[in-house]
Parts: C-alpha cells; sequence; structure tokens
C-alpha cells in the first residue's frame, strides 16, 4: 500500500484578472478624489479564439499593433497625482515580468516615475500608501 501525500490546506489565490477587480474596487474607496488612476485591459492578448491561418486571435491584433508602432508591456495600473505619474503591475503565484513590461518599467524610472510589482491585494494597499495616494484612515476607538 503506497502512502498519500498530505493535504494541504491553500488559500484561494485569485487570478490575475479576479486580483485587478478586486484592486479596483478598493481603489474606489481609498484613493484620494483628485488621483487620476486607470486599469489597462490587456484582454486583448488572452483571445485564443482561431482566427486567419489558425492563428489565435490575440496573436493577430499583437502583430497588427507592433505595424502600427504600438509597444506592448504597459503595467496594469497608472496614476498621476500632483504632477507625479505612478505604475503598478499585478502578478500571481510565480508570475513574472515580460520583456515589454521590464522596457516599460525602465522607461517609467527614467521619467522619474515610481512603479512598483504587487503580488497580492495587501500589497497593492501598501504600495498606494506609501506613495501618498489613499485617503487618511480613519482608527475607530
Amino acid at each position: 500500500m503506497s502512502a498519500r501525500a498530505p493535504l494541504v490546506l491553500v488559500p484561494d489565490m485569485p487570478d490575475e484578472h479576479e486580483l485587478q477587480i478586486q484592486c479596483s474596487d478598493m481603489f474606489a474607496i481609498i484613493l484620494l478624489p483628485e488621483v487620476c488612476w486607470r486599469a489597462v485591459d490587456h484582454a486583448h492578448t488572452l483571445d485564443m479564439r482561431i482566427g486567419r491561418h489558425g492563428v489565435p486571435i490575440g496573436v493577430l491584433e499583437a502583430k497588427k499593433r507592433l505595424r502600427r508602432g504600438i509597444r506592448g508591456g504597459i503595467l496594469d495600473y497608472l496614476f498621476w497625482h500632483r504632477s507625479r505619474g505612478f505604475a503598478l503591475e499585478l502578478k500571481v503565484g510565480d508570475g513574472k515580468l515580460t520583456d515589454g513590461e521590464t522596457d516599460f518599467i525602465q522607461d517609467m524610472i527614467r521619467a522619474e516615475c515610481e512603479c512598483k510589482v504587487c503580488w497580492n491585494k495587501d500589497q497593492v494597499f501598501e504600495t498606494v500608501r506609501a506613495w501618498g495616494l489613499t485617503r487618511p484612515m480613519q482608527v475607530m476607538a
């Protein structure tokens, strides 16, 4: 009789899209009203429906964008506040930055903008708080 591996309970980890929804909902509540922010929708790159010549539509769209000079790699969130720029990328699990994301971060740093990669909602919260983008927190006695 073979031994079974022990049962390990792992908390549910949201996928990257679910994490983005959670963070967007959080931003609507915690960010200062004067912070301008945008979430970037990368859904087109995930379109795996087969298009022309048996190639996924997401790949075809990416090639069209490259021909028009559009560079990939923009991070998931962009923030502007008091003439300062910030960019935040969400990753889950063992997610790694793409070459395009790394290039974008380097460009943003050269432009003197702050960038951060976060793997969970708590890191996202602490990052935007550290950047000074959140409303003052009230503590209940």
